[in-house]
């Protein structure tokens, strides 16, 4: 099965559009088909180093540090689209998505549903876990469309998602995903049918 896609990968290489042909298997949701995708390894130094050592310390000044990230940086107003929501987005819009009730409402059609962050707060788990406003909403930014952006800053590819950046590493969006996903971690408990 993997070997056509290894053949196909090995002659894009030779004829130099290897990386053009990788990054074309690195949709969120690969389907079967698609062109076998490369894995990108960092050295012991990026493990030992965190993320801390990959983007730096969060802005204590949490809400206004998101705003900053997806509004007034370089990559701000710059389209992207990330494959698998069918759409063409900016940074600049997914703020507004997750931070005005109506545009959420607008944009929740076909499979995309954005849910009201003042409903998220009052959800159980949310509450269990401990999550401040500004992890709900960094969720609700990494669930949509920009979990493209995001993956890029951590991963460094596709090649084209990081040159998009324009050196906006969304420093503080991405310790608020880190927080939350750690503390909604100590609420969950693994299914007793499920084997580790």
């Amino acid at each position: 099965l993997l070997r056509p896609h290894r053949e196909i990968l090995r002659e894009g290489r030779r004829q130099g559009d290897g990386d053009k042909i990788a990054e074309q298997g690195n949709s969120k949701f690969a389907q079967g088909g698609e062109v076998l995708r490369e894995a990108k390894f960092g050295k012991m130094e990026d493990f030992t180093t965190g993320l801390v050592g990959k983007i730096g310390l969060p802005d204590p000044r949490l809400m206004d540090a998101m705003m900053r990230e997806h509004c007034m940086r370089g990559d701000s107003k710059g389209e992207f689209s990330p494959g698998n929501y069918d759409t063409t987005t900016t940074p600049e819009a997914e703020w507004r998505v997750v931070t005005d009730e109506e545009e959420g409402k607008r944009v929740s059609e076909g499979k995309r549903r954005v849910r009201w962050i003042e409903d998220l707060l009052l959800d159980d788990l949310a509450q269990k876990a401990g999550l401040r406003k500004e992890e709900i909403l960094a969720l609700l930014l990494y669930t949509g469309p920009m979990f493209y952006k995001y993956n890029a800053v951590l991963r460094g590819f596709p090649a084209a998602a990081a040159d998009g950046l324009a050196g906006n590493k969304y420093t503080t969006t991405l310790h608020l995903i880190v927080s939350a996903v750690i503390k909604l971690s100590r609420c969950m408990v693994l299914p007793k049918d499920r084997v580790v």
